[in-house]
């Protein structure tokens, strides 16, 4: 309002207002603010794994789940939102619970998203997998996306699962790890009886499983975060 009756541009007013008091402005994004395409790739594997996102109100929210507890990888999940789209976000902690969220609200980014993504409608936990075959991606952006996907829904310690019930992300696990040269099991849970969803496990042996590890720590490197996977899932002295 003051710009149009001065005649001054926003930038301006901003300029010279924000001398005596603090001014908030929205942070809108247009636009990515990378072309790495391995970070890229790490966004929409977190996303795979533990991202949900509605309407509300008109408004296009965004949340990515995690555990209130391990603040280092709450944080990197931030740093990676911020270096893919300059987006700042907001840390939700439960207090009855061990829960948490990383918050935020873009259009652009909700609808973003479904570039490299597919669902069934209203069924994302059991339907929710990559657009394209894998081998429609370059390695840069499955590198960062098998990151982004272990972090989120994978256990990596004597062995490494993946266990989702979405049949095709366990379909995308699968394909990724062979295409870097490991020898994955498949193993479907049945839960009908109990009223569930089957559950769908990618396993890699313990051999393997160490070598997965090596791999995710040099991704991470090629990424310029200076931790180790380890560090980073499970909470540890490791910093971003």
């Amino acid at each position: 309002a003051v710009s149009r009756l001065r005649v001054r541009s926003v930038a301006t007013v901003k300029k010279y207002v924000s001398k005596y008091m603090e001014v908030k402005t929205q942070n809108i994004v247009k636009k990515l603010a990378t072309r790495d395409e391995r970070l890229i790739g790490l966004y929409v594997g977190l996303w795979l794994g533990d991202g949900t996102q509605y309407k509300d109100k008109g408004r296009c929210v965004i949340k990515i789940c995690c555990n209130r507890e391990n603040r280092v990888l709450n944080t990197f999940v931030q740093d990676v939102i911020f270096r893919t789209f300059e987006k700042k976000t907001a840390l939700i902690e439960e207090n009855s619970n061990n829960r948490a969220f990383v918050k935020f609200v873009s259009k652009f980014i909700f609808n973003f998203i479904y570039k490299y993504t597919k669902q069934d409608l209203g069924k994302k936990t059991y339907s929710v997998r990559l657009k394209e075959e894998i081998n429609q991606y370059g390695d840069d952006f499955l590198e960062g996306c098998l990151l982004g996907l272990v972090l989120s829904d994978g256990y990596l310690k004597d062995f490494f699962s993946f266990n989702v019930t979405s049949k095709g992300l366990s379909h995308n696990m699968f394909n990724i790890l062979k295409k870097y040269g490991f020898k994955p099991s498949v193993y479907v849970h049945k839960r009908a009886k109990w009223g569930w969803k089957d559950l769908n496990m990618v396993r890699l042996n313990k051999k393997e499983s160490w070598k997965l590890e090596m791999l995710l720590d040099s991704i991470l490197r090629k990424l310029s975060y200076n931790c180790r996977f380890r560090e980073l899932k499970y909470g540890g002295p490791g910093q971003i």
